[in-house]
């Protein structure tokens, strides 16, 4: 009998108000990412997810506040340098070595970020970060559910009634069935 404790998944309530594809940083990779933009119901904070990546690559599907990368983004436009994608690495707690890359690849399509004139694997800062929450604040959209990690919530009949509140059961199962990290 194992001794380790089944962890409940974290939910939240979002608007889901973009869906959108950004081609990957590197010329010669194959697929585009899937995104998603969603707001807190408060409409106050902006939150993303890589939803697909195109090809068999390994990423993480949580769901990050934007204000952590924008607040990285701040400090590397002060410094105007050219920057390789790996600086988001800390608003992730999956560890795919390809989360950060596309990350960046879903800031230049959002053109937060664009391409360094001299190396094509360095970024430049080049949106204004708060037009840019303010704009995604201001899409309409519709009420979702999701877990924060980014696994999906199964539906089952027990789902389906009018409660409100998560199967936890169901939770528990999803958590030991699927990996932090995803292949698509």
């Amino acid at each position: 009998m194992s001794r380790t404790k089944a962890v409940e998944p974290s939910f939240m309530d979002l608007i889901a108000v973009k869906e959108a594809q950004a081609s990957k940083l590197s010329s010669g990779a194959e697929g585009k990412i899937t995104y998603q933009l969603a707001l807190s119901t408060d409409r106050k904070q902006v939150f993303i997810a890589l939803i697909d990546s195109g090809s068999q690559g390994y990423f993480s599907r949580e769901w990050i506040n934007t204000d952590a990368i924008l607040e990285i983004l701040e400090g590397l436009g002060q410094r105007a340098e050219a920057f390789p994608s790996k600086v988001l690495l800390p608003v992730f707690v999956g560890r795919s070595s390809n989360n950060a890359p596309f990350l960046a690849a879903t800031l230049l399509a959002e053109k937060l970020l664009g391409r360094d004139g001299k190396l094509e694997s360095k970024l430049r800062v080049i949106g204004d970060a708060s037009t840019w929450k303010k704009a995604v604040l201001a899409l309409k959209g519709k009420p979702m559910r999701v877990r924060l990690d980014g696994k999906p919530i199964l539906s089952t009949p027990q789902a389906s009634n009018s409660s409100s509140q998560p199967n936890t059961e169901q939770g528990k199962t999803q958590e030991t069935e699927h990996a932090a990290d995803s292949s698509e």
